[in-house]
């Protein structure tokens, strides 16, 4: 069976880092210029089920990715971990898309790709958590998008089985492909990347495509282009200190229990 699978991946700032990010005070956009970026935790979720996938069904697994040229040590990652091909949709004009241009970016990156079956993206990215681009870009492929995906069963003839929910709530749905799907890490942990995997990836191929390559060059894209416009962003200043109690551990615990009432803390 020829299933096309895409899955959306997001580079993001290193966690390990994150001190280093700064404001920039004329965009109001967050500068991530020297930080070292990897791939957004939930697309690793998102690519291990769209792997699985493909080990049931055939089919290949595409990652997509619209970031700037150094993310592309990212996308190796992804076809180290399996994938099959990879996009990088990287153009100056792409700086500052807000989640509705950045959708309609990898949508045009998909069609570029010949399309898909099945669309996996994570459900929020730890950078922004808006959770916005998976419902906009299903919108832009015109297929149904479901979120918050915990569970992906195949059920043959291009039907898939979805537990979709919540804490609070639980659904399963019957859905045929074409279809978006927006996972959360419960679809099945990331497989281990191998070192045979590394050797791979670089034999694999991995496309640059920019603006014109994608039909947009006549597109309003950017920062000027989306809808979504920061009003204000601030770093909060963090206080902290510390004290350290010392003594026997019942005294200690007696000490800690008082400090803790003084601090507006109710403690029975």
């Amino acid at each position: 069976m020829d299933f096309r699978i895409i899955v959306c991946i997001k580079p993001v700032p290193d966690q390990k880092f994150w001190g280093r990010i700064a404001l920039d005070p004329v965009t109001r956009t967050l500068n991530r210029q020297g930080i070292p970026v990897v791939m957004n935790p939930l697309d690793k979720h998102a690519l291990e089920a769209g792997l699985r996938l493909r080990e049931s069904w055939g089919g290949r697994v595409t990652a997509l990715a619209m970031a700037p040229p150094e993310a592309r040590p990212v996308l190796l990652d992804a076809l180290a971990m399996g994938a099959d091909e990879a996009l990088l949709l990287s153009d100056p004009r792409f700086r500052g898309s807000d989640t509705l241009i950045t959708a309609r970016i990898l949508a045009a990156g998909v069609r570029a790709a010949g399309g898909a079956d099945l669309v996996l993206t994570g459900q929020q990215s730890v950078d922004g958590s808006t959770g916005q681009v998976g419902p906009q870009l299903a919108h832009f492929l015109e297929m149904p998008g479901i979120g918050n995906i915990r569970e992906i069963k195949p059920a043959g003839d291009g039907l898939l089985h979805v537990l979709s929910g919540s804490s609070e709530y639980r659904a399963l749905i019957e859905v045929r492909c074409p279809v978006l799907l927006s996972v959360h890490k419960e679809v099945g942990a990331p497989r281990f990347i191998s070192m045979m995997g590394i050797l791979q990836a670089e034999m694999k191929p991995l496309r640059v495509l920019s603006a014109k390559d994608l039909g947009l060059e006549e597109t309003p894209l950017g920062l000027e282009a989306s809808p979504t416009q920061v009003s204000d962003l601030f770093m909060p200043e963090i206080r902290r200190r510390r004290e350290i109690l010392r003594g026997e551990p019942e005294a200690v615990v007696r000490d800690l229990l008082q400090k803790l009432r003084q601090a507006g803390y109710p403690l029975a």
